[in-house]
């Protein structure tokens, strides 16, 4: 197998096995192909791995009947992330690229298909969720939007009907989700303020270092005047906050090396966006 086709069978089996279905156009454009250049890829890999999988016209997609095992890539859902994130990616076992050891949670393609497919389309999921706050297992439904990786796991952004407004859910603790019709919700991405709103995190080196080492620091961040302006958004802020360590001051201020900017601090605390 040549090395472009084995590229294009792994991103076909990473969308079938996480999102259930793939378009055709969406394959084509991933990589620059004509139509029937893209068909024809589409069903060589099918009919070549004996995948239960039909063309919906509908859809113009190619729909998933029963699960399968992958032969390309794992059921780890980073590896998913990585691949339909890189337009060109070849043996990403065999990269140079090392990775620390994070605790790993599993993902139930089962889930997430579901759940892919509603940030996608825009519709209504019904989800059974293991809530910590309530001690117990709960039936939310919702509207999600966007998936997002905090650092150290994924979560899932969308409006609670149960809550009446926008929530973060972790990925890993939502147990079931299944299409739901009775909605009346009609919360969508543009409705989240906190999301559409941006807000700038300000970082600079801890001014308990010494000069030389504030000045390393400094263009190690790439900082002008010693200071890094960072863009996100009201709902990820205590996200970026928490990975760069910012929420909390430690000891040592080589440890440390970056600080939040007092002006920034007390701006952010001034809107009630920080979570500490």
């Amino acid at each position: 197998m040549q090395a472009k086709e084995e590229q294009y069978f792994r991103y076909i089996e990473a969308v079938l096995f996480w999102h259930g279905e793939i378009q055709t156009g969406v394959f084509q454009d991933k990589f620059k192909l004509s139509r029937p250049s893209a068909r024809r890829y589409l069903n060589d890999f099918i009919e070549r791995h004996d995948i239960a999988a039909r063309y919906d016209e509908s859809e113009k997609a190619y729909v998933l009947a029963t699960p399968f095992t992958p032969n390309y890539i794992s059921q780890d859902f980073s590896e998913y992330v990585h691949l339909i994130g890189e337009q060109y990616v070849h043996q990403l076992s065999a990269s140079p690229i090392s990775a620390l050891a994070l605790p790993h949670r599993k993902l139930n393609p089962t889930i997430i298909r579901p759940i892919l497919n509603a940030c996608r389309r825009q519709s209504v999921l019904d989800i059974r969720y293991q809530s910590i706050k309530e001690g117990g297992e709960t039936e939310r439904i919702i509207r999600p939007h966007t998936l997002v990786n905090s650092g150290l796991r994924y979560h899932l952004r969308a409006y609670c009907e149960d809550a009446k407004g926008f929530r973060d859910f972790s990925l890993s603790r939502i147990l079931a989700a299944c299409p739901e019709f009775k909605c009346k919700a009609q919360k969508y991405k543009q409705d989240d303020d906190a999301w559409q709103r941006e807000v700038i995190l300000t970082i600079m080196p801890d001014p308990r270092l010494s000069d030389y080492a504030q000045q390393v620091v400094a263009h190690d961040f790439d900082m002008q005047n010693h200071k890094k302006r960072l863009t996100s958004n009201a709902a990820l802020i205590n996200y970026l906050i928490s990975i760069l360590r910012l929420d909390v001051q430690h000891p040592n201020p080589e440890a440390q090396q970056i600080v939040m900017e007092p002006t920034c601090y007390s701006e952010l605390r001034a809107l009630g966006l920080l979570w500490n």
